[in-house]
């Protein structure tokens, strides 16, 4: 049984592409003046709009996000950490970085932020809004249009298998871009150290409050065993060695337990006070050498193939309504007659 992708469907898909083809070249081919005449009218237009769209360039960066601080501990005590519920230390995935380049805080960070630019009055510095010539209408009107713009121009991407961040943009100066993207990955490091400052000032908080528990439980724990030795100083009995090997064990799980706390709030204390940079740059942005943005060439071809299309339909139809009227004289009376009265 065949399908719809055997070579028998591609060979009638071509034939009959080759059929309308012919077609249409023997349509167009008597009316030469009048296809020329709307091919290089659209042409014309289409290189207009492509020599009037402003160049665009494009920059891009990778990077990869530092993880947060796991537990710093000893391999035989890190079991016991996480059985007990003391690895509180979270991390945000690559996807959660990639969304939080296009979010509204960090795309309006790099909005208001000056850039270096030259025109013809000579280097200065300016903002984004003043750039794309938003400046001039309300701030909120032009703050809302700026995000919009910039947001179009942006985008941020995430591979979940090497937890590699590509971040691209686009803008109207080589220069331009690649500072915007710098201001991007600025604006996100500081947002991403606030975050993790956050965490580990929660988490210093959190470790404060269990070091006086674990202390006061342990000092308890201790203060058992030695109320045992003082009251029988003499062990001999099977029962009263178990019961101090017990009181022991638990003294020294105590011990074990308060060592662990100790560690991580100082680990905690640590990682508040930290202040070095949370991105791993493997790309920094660059000043791109060539356009991304008008495709010219593409945009005259598109012009020009859509002035054959008009051609050919205008032709077609022009013919549609010659046959009619030769067909049907009488209905095409009736229907001028109507169109003179509408008229």
């Amino acid at each position: 049984m065949a399908t719809n992708d055997s070579p028998t469907a591609n060979e009638s898909a071509l034939d009959a592409l080759l059929s309308w083809g012919g077609q249409a070249f023997a349509v167009l081919l008597p009316a030469k003046k009048k296809v020329s005449a709307w091919v290089i009218a659209t042409t014309a237009l289409g290189a207009a709009v492509a020599l009037l769209t402003p160049n665009e360039y494009t920059s891009s960066a990778i990077f990869i996000a530092r993880g947060a601080g796991s537990l710093n501990l000893p391999a035989t005590l890190q079991g016991a950490a996480l059985t007990l519920g003391l690895d509180r230390t979270t991390d945000y995935s690559p996807k959660f970085y990639a969304d939080l380049l296009t979010s509204r805080p960090i795309l309006q960070s790099a909005i208001l932020h000056k850039y270096q630019v030259a025109p013809g009055d000579g280097p200065h510095l300016a903002d984004y809004l003043e750039i794309e010539g938003f400046n001039r209408q309300p701030s909120d009107v032009a703050l809302d249009k700026a995000l919009r713009r910039l947001s179009s121009r942006v985008s941020a991407s995430a591979d979940v298998r090497t937890n590699v961040i590509t971040l691209t943009v686009r803008a109207r100066s080589p220069l331009l871009t690649r500072d915007i993207a710098t201001q991007l990955l600025a604006t996100l490091d500081s947002l991403n150290l606030g975050f993790r400052q956050g965490q580990s000032r929660e988490s210093r908080e959190f470790y404060q409050t269990r070091v006086l528990q674990t202390r006061s439980e342990l000092d308890s724990a201790e203060g058992a065993v030695r109320n045992f030795l003082q009251q029988n100083r003499v062990i001999t009995s099977p029962a009263l060695q178990f019961e101090l090997q017990r009181l022991q064990r638990e003294a020294e799980r105590k011990q074990s337990v308060y060592t662990i706390v100790v560690q991580q709030y100082e680990q905690a204390r640590l990682q508040e006070a930290r202040n070095v940079p949370t991105l791993t740059i493997l790309s920094p942005p660059f000043i791109p050498l060539k356009k991304s943005y008008p495709p010219r060439r593409l945009i005259v071809f598109l012009s020009a193939l859509a002035g054959l299309l008009i051609a050919w339909g205008q032709i077609t139809l022009a013919e549609g309504v010659s046959r009619f009227r030769r067909a049907e004289v009488g209905k095409s009376e009736v229907i001028q007659g109507h169109l003179h009265q509408v008229r």
